[in-house]
């Protein structure tokens, strides 16, 4: 058994040495090659206004920032092994070793999922004589953001019933935006445990959520999750 765990901790040190290395220009190399044509011609029609409401540079830009988002907060994860070196137990290692690797195939799907609603929404807009379809679309992504955020500040504030309350509220707005859905399972699976805010089991939820469930996490309340997440490694 101690043969093994060493196996597995040499193993994930080696990954986290190779991330640490080839990382960065990796995911650079990998937006390139997978997502050129679509964000060429993308990036080519970002200035057009489509039916007089709706502008492809801004969610290209949101794209972009969630992104590199996403990605600031793999360095972070990054960072909590980097400080744990040589005090980690094995599977600590395993564990962020697991999160990164989790965090990067979450992050190309997003990427995958974003491009591919642009595409379906922009041509489907231009083609639409009247701006009723696309305020209303509008209407219904700042509405459910709203109550998203709500749901993270209330995680923030280790409040569960207020979690769930609004994660709950955005679910039945829209089912899958984000990852509401994939929250509200989580809070009702925990439910008991988070009650007392005290438990460990927060730290988890911030770990689980930073590696799994971040996209759409406002810009602002990061930086907090990340110090959260970073801390339920020690």
């Amino acid at each position: 058994m101690a043969s093994e765990a060493g196996d597995r901790y040499a193993l994930g040190r080696l990954i986290l040495d190779y991330l640490r290395t080839f990382m960065w220009p990796a995911i650079a190399f990998a937006v390139v090659i997978l997502f050129q044509d679509d964000v060429r011609k993308i990036l080519e029609s970002r200035e057009v206004e489509l039916a007089g409401v709706v502008r492809i540079g801004p969610q290209i830009e949101q794209l972009e920032k969630q992104a590199n988002e996403e990605i600031a907060d793999i360095r972070a994860l990054l960072q909590a092994q980097q400080a744990g070196e040589g005090e980690a137990a094995p599977e600590v290692t395993e564990q962020v070793t697991a999160d990164i690797e989790n965090k990067l195939a979450k992050l190309s799907r997003n990427l995958t999922r974003e491009v591919e609603q642009i595409q379906r929404t922009a041509p489907a807009t231009a083609q639409t004589q009247a701006p009723a379809p696309a305020v209303a679309a509008a209407t219904r992504v700042q509405k459910v953001s709203g109550m998203e955020r709500r749901g993270f500040e209330a995680l923030l504030e280790r409040d569960v019933g207020g979690a769930l309350q609004a994660f709950g509220e955005a679910f039945e707005a829209w089912p899958d935006y984000h990852n509401v859905s994939e929250i509200q399972k989580l809070l009702k699976k925990h439910k008991s445990d988070l009650s007392d805010p005290g438990s460990p089991a927060w730290e988890m939820v911030y770990r689980i959520i930073l590696a799994d469930l971040s996209w759409g996490l406002p810009s602002d309340l990061r930086p907090e999750f990340r110090k959260l997440a970073a801390a339920s490694y020690k």
